[in-house]
């Protein structure tokens, strides 16, 4: 399992690398930044695992990473930025509107703690959206790949499935609400039009969120 030690050095290093990743797959960056538009989210978010921040501009969220290279690339853009990790948050209980985390939890050695922890700062009704690459997509199946090729992004993920990331999201507490999805035509350099989705035809997507709701302990 990764570490996010591990992680921070690796994301440390190649802040720079990562970030021109989406401008040399805009078509790729552009469908994704759609899906995570269509979630709607508003009020006051932090994005978990923010990185440089590229989704973070789109819902205007709290930038929160523990790479301090990665950070300085957000706040660049005039972001809001904290140092910190998903599995324990520099929030108060029960403070934001929505969490955002994009494929961030892939990269942690306790991903379900991080649900837990942004079950703990979010509000009644809050949200949570939580996007991945879904394992068993031929996405997945592609990075998991190059992973094993030894890529320096990849091989440091853990890829979940759709059904896992169902299963965490339920046992913390949150009730799904859907799922907006895109990259659904195989693997390719393109731009897709995200949309919302059912539940049996998420996983075949190559970047599925999921948009749960926080519900209160009765």
């Amino acid at each position: 399992m990764p570490d996010w030690r591990d992680s921070i050095s690796l994301f440390n290093s190649r802040a720079l690398e990562y970030d021109e990743w989406y401008v040399k797959h805009r078509d790729l960056a552009r469908s994704e930044e759609e899906a995570v538009k269509a979630l709607g989210l508003v009020g006051r978010g932090i994005d978990v695992g923010a990185g440089s921040g590229f989704f973070t501009r789109l819902v205007g969220a709290v930038a929160l990473d523990p790479s301090l290279e990665m950070s300085k690339i957000a706040k660049s853009r005039g972001l809001e930025v904290a140092l910190g990790v998903g599995e324990l948050m520099p929030i108060r209980d029960s403070s934001i509107d929505y969490v955002l985390i994009v494929v961030t939890l892939c990269f942690s050695k306790d991903p379900e703690g991080i649900i837990r922890e942004s079950y703990r700062v979010l509000k009644s009704g809050g949200v949570l959206a939580a996007c991945i690459i879904p394992l068993e997509s031929p996405w997945g199946e592609l990075y998991s790949r190059l992973g094993r090729e030894g890529h320096p992004f990849y091989s440091r993920a853990n890829l979940l499935t759709l059904r896992w990331l169902e299963g965490a999201l339920t046992r913390v507490g949150f009730r799904i609400e859907g799922y907006v999805a895109t990259l659904g035509r195989g693997v390719g350099e393109y731009f897709e039009e995200a949309k919302w989705v059912n539940e049996s035809e998420a996983s075949s997507y190559g970047f599925v969120c999921v948009k749960s709701i926080k519900v209160n302990a009765s």
